[in-house]
């Protein structure tokens, strides 16, 4: 699938207008053809006069709502707002906060600003929970936040290291996909995330703590300890500590922290930029294509 790209100018400059902003949606949802009822899979269609958020299957005549089956469906914010939200969280490496958010969209309530993104931090989860990481992977644990205070948690991060043979022989390697995982570095969580996230007969690399002895069946597992020797820990983990290290600073620079709670979904949010960090051009069109195929999620289910 081929993203659109918008710069900051272009994008307020052509996308200024409720209508536009559904006309985005709907092509975010069925791309060029624009509609394919759920019912006959008919892809011609007629446009409500009546209620420019529906269209009607030329077919069989169902109804269908631009927002039903999306991240939007159970909300009453224009449709404008929150594909403005979408573009201000995708663009740049640090992303916006609430209070950014709801300064530059002129929102009333903070709380208003807080929903529009955690809910589009869900959307992203969903799309990047589609994906297993393969091939040689780096895993280890890290604590977020401070223990003292009891804001700490624990999570699992497995980042792909992608080799290959340079032109004059030389080895290169950069890191591939990532996955998060929330829970401390147990056997049992261990076998969990292998599982859910990884493909069978991958290799994983891991340090020598005694959890990762018990290695699960589909894949092969190589550990080392590391003595808190900084120089094997870049030798043998450096993506994923890379990966952790990055993630810890953009939590406190651009949201100065978080409540352990709502962890899983500020690095939702940080691993789906990292995913796709080599198109950040594309990450708005991205991200509002995982938005418009998301189930829909309620605030009180999201945050309780």
């Amino acid at each position: 699938m081929k993203y659109k790209k918008y710069s900051l100018l272009k994008f307020f400059r052509e996308i200024n207008t409720e209508e536009k902003a559904r006309a985005m949606i709907w092509a975010s949802r069925f791309g060029d053809k624009g509609f394919e009822c759920p019912r006959c899979k008919s892809q011609d269609y007629y446009q409500l006069k009546s209620n420019p958020e529906i269209r009607e299957c030329k077919a069989c005549r169902h109804h269908l709502r631009v927002r039903v089956g999306t991240m939007f469906e159970q909300s009453h914010m224009p449709l404008l707002t929150w594909v403005r939200a979408i573009f201000l969280m995708t663009q740049g490496k640090r992303g916006v906060s609430a209070l950014e958010l709801q300064r530059q969209l002129e929102l009333t309530r903070y709380e208003t600003a807080w929903g529009l993104l955690h809910k589009i931090r869900h959307a992203l989860e969903q799309r990047d929970h589609k994906y297993q990481i393969d091939g040689i992977i780096e895993l280890d644990g890290a604590v977020f936040g401070k223990k003292a205070t009891g804001t700490h948690k624990t999570v699992l991060v497995g980042v792909e290291t992608k080799r290959w043979w340079t032109d004059d022989g030389k080895i290169k390697q950069r890191a591939g996909f990532a996955k998060v995982f929330m829970g401390a570095e147990t056997t049992e969580n261990i076998h969990q995330f292998t599982k859910d996230f990884v493909k069978p007969e991958a290799t994983i690399k891991t340090d020598g703590l005694s959890s990762y002895m018990d290695t699960p069946p589909s894949v092969d597992m190589f550990s080392e300890v590391m003595d808190k020797d900084p120089k094997k820990l870049d030798y043998w983990l450096p993506w994923v500590h890379k990966f952790i290290s990055n993630a810890k600073t953009w939590v406190l620079g651009t949201h100065h922290g978080v409540m352990p709670q709502y962890l899983n979904l500020y690095l939702a949010e940080y691993t789906y930029r990292f995913n796709r960090r080599h198109d950040p051009k594309g990450l708005f069109d991205r991200a509002l294509t995982a938005c418009a195929s998301a189930m829909p999620v309620t605030l009180p289910r999201l945050t309780g």
